[in-house]
C-alpha cells in the first residue's frame, strides 16, 4: 500500500506507518474509527475547537489526576492521537485547516451534512489540494433524504433502528443495550470504508469520498432478522435473555442465583446439552429436536430447562456443561469481566501512560504476529500538539503561530493553561 512519503509497508512495520489522518471527528462514533487507524500505524491529527473540544471530554467522568476535560470517554476513544486546537469558524483557522489535508492521506468528519462544506472543507474542496485524498464522512441518517438534517446520537440510533425494539424482558419495556453500539459499528464500518478506499488507490488513484450513516450501520447489526421481517411479515418479539432465532441460548438462573449462559446453537451443542442435563429424549422428541421445533415450542422447553438449572449450583453446571462441551459461561459485570484469566493472558486490558499519568484502556483486538506491537500514547490534552503540528507538517515558524493564536484561529499556549 502506498504512503503519504511514498514508501511501502514492509513485513514488520505497522501497516497504516507513513499514512497521516486528520480527524475532524468528535463524540464516540468517528474518534472510535479514526484511534484503530492510529492503533495500526496511522499518524492521525485531531482537530478540535479552542477552549471547549470534542464534548466527548466531558461525557463520562473526569479522571483524577487528569485536567479538565480528560473525562474517561474521552480518554478511551483517542489514544494514539495528536491534539490540534484549531477554529474552524475562523477564515484563517479553516485556510490552516486546507493546509494540513493537503498534506494528509485521509480527512474524516462526522459533522451535519453541509457543514465542512460551508467551512470550505468538504470531500469537493479538498481533494483539489490532495490528489487521492480519501474522504470519510460519517453522519447520522446519510446525506441526503427526509431526515439528513435531524440531530441524533447513539441512543435515537438504537431507537429509531429496531434494536432497541427486540431488547427487553418478554412483554417488557424496550432496553437501551449497555454498549454505545451504534456508535461503535459506525466507527468500525467507516474504518472498513477507509480501509478499503486506500486498497483501491492503487488503481484508482484520484481517491474516494466514503461515507457512512449511524442508521445504516445501525441496521446492519440486525441483518439477521431483516429477511423475515421484510419478506415473511415477522415480528421480533422482546425475549429478555432469550434469542429469537436460536433455542436455547440464553441465560438460566441457578441454584445460588447466580445465571450461567448456554449457548446451545448447532444440532451437536444441542446434543451435549440434552447429555448435560440428563434429558437425551430430547434429541428425538418431535417438540425439541430441531431447532425450528424448539422455536414453536420455546415456553414448554425452556420452562422445564428454568427448573433443571434452578436445582445445581453455577458452579457445578459450568463444570458439567464444559465438560460436555457445551458453551457456557458465567454472566459476569464488567468489573469481574476485565479480570478474567483469557484477558489477563491476552492483556486486552492496557495501561497507558504518559505526561506522568496513566489509564486503563481496552487495546485493539486486531492482533498481526509480524506487526510490532501496536502504539500506546495517551489521549492528548486539548490543543497539546497544535505548535508541534503547524511547526512539523506545514513548517510554519513560532511568530507564524504566534500571529495565527493572536488572531484567535488556533488555540493558544495560554488558553491550554487556563483550560487545565
Amino acid at each position: 500500500m502506498g504512503h503519504a512519503d511514498g514508501s511501502q509497508a514492509g513485513r514488520g512495520a505497522l501497516p497504516l506507518a507513513g499514512i497521516r489522518v486528520l480527524d475532524f471527528t468528535h463524540a464516540a462514533a468517528g474518534p472510535f474509527g479514526t484511534m484503530m487507524l492510529g492503533d495500526m500505524g496511522a499518524e492521525v491529527i485531531k482537530i478540535e475547537r479552542p477552549g471547549s473540544g470534542d464534548g466527548a471530554r466531558t461525557m463520562g467522568s473526569p479522571m483524577p489526576g487528569f485536567p479538565r476535560r480528560n473525562s474517561d470517554y474521552y480518554l478511551s476513544l483517542n489514544r494514539n492521537k495528536q491534539g490540534v486546537a484549531l477554529d474552524l469558524s475562523h477564515p484563517e483557522g479553516a485556510a490552516v485547516a486546507r493546509q494540513l489535508a493537503a498534506k494528509c492521506d485521509i480527512v474524516a468528519q462526522n459533522f451535519r451534512p453541509g457543514v465542512m462544506q460551508r467551512l470550505g472543507l468538504g470531500y469537493d474542496d479538498l481533494r483539489v489540494l490532495r490528489p487521492g485524498l480519501i474522504y470519510c464522512s460519517i453522519s447520522a441518517f446519510g446525506a441526503d433524504g427526509p431526515w439528513r438534517e435531524r440531530p441524533a446520537n447513539d441512543i435515537i440510533m438504537q431507537s429509531v433502528s429496531g434494536l432497541m425494539g427486540v431488547t427487553g424482558e418478554v412483554g417488557g419495556a424496550p432496553v437501551r443495550i449497555g454498549a454505545p453500539i451504534s456508535d461503535f459499528s459506525t466507527g468500525l464500518f467507516a474504518m472498513a470504508g477507509v480501509l478499503a478506499a486506500l486498497f483501491a488507490r492503487e488503481r484508482f488513484p484520484e481517491g474516494q469520498h466514503v461515507e457512512v450513516s449511524m442508521l445504516e450501520s445501525s441496521l446492519n447489526m440486525m441483518c439477521n432478522y431483516v429477511p423475515s421481517v421484510a419478506d415473511n411479515g415477522a415480528v421480533i418479539p422482546r425475549l429478555g435473555r432469550g434469542h429469537a432465532q436460536i433455542v436455547p441460548y440464553q441465560a438460566f438462573l441457578c441454584a445460588d442465583d447466580e445465571y450461567v449462559m448456554v449457548g446451545a446453537f448447532t444440532r451437536n451443542f444441542w446434543v451435549n446439552l440434552c447429555t448435560a442435563l440428563d434429558r437425551s429424549g430430547w434429541t428425538t422428541d418431535p417438540r425439541f429436536a430441531t431447532n425450528s421445533a424448539r422455536l414453536a415450542n420455546r415456553d414448554e422447553l425452556i420452562g422445564m430447562c428454568n427448573a433443571l438449572f434452578r436445582g445445581k449450583e453455577r458452579a457445578e453446571w459450568l463444570r458439567i456443561l464444559d465438560a460436555a462441551d457445551v458453551p457456557c459461561s458465567p454472566v459476569l459485570e464488567l468489573h469481574d469481566a476485565i479480570r478474567t484469566e483469557q484477558v489477563e493472558h491476552d492483556r486486552s486490558v492496557a495501561r497507558m501512560t504518559g505526561d506522568g499519568r496513566q489509564v486503563s484502556v481496552v487495546r485493539s483486538p486486531v492482533r498481526v504476529k509480524d506487526w510490532p506491537e501496536p502504539p500506546m500514547h495517551m489521549a492528548p490534552d486539548l490543543g497539546r500538539d497544535t505548535r508541534s503540528v503547524l511547526a512539523g507538517v506545514l513548517g510554519l515558524d513560532d511568530p507564524g503561530i504566534e500571529a495565527l493564536e493572536a488572531a484567535g484561529a488556533v488555540g493558544s499556549s495560554k488558553g491550554l493553561i487556563d483550560a487545565r
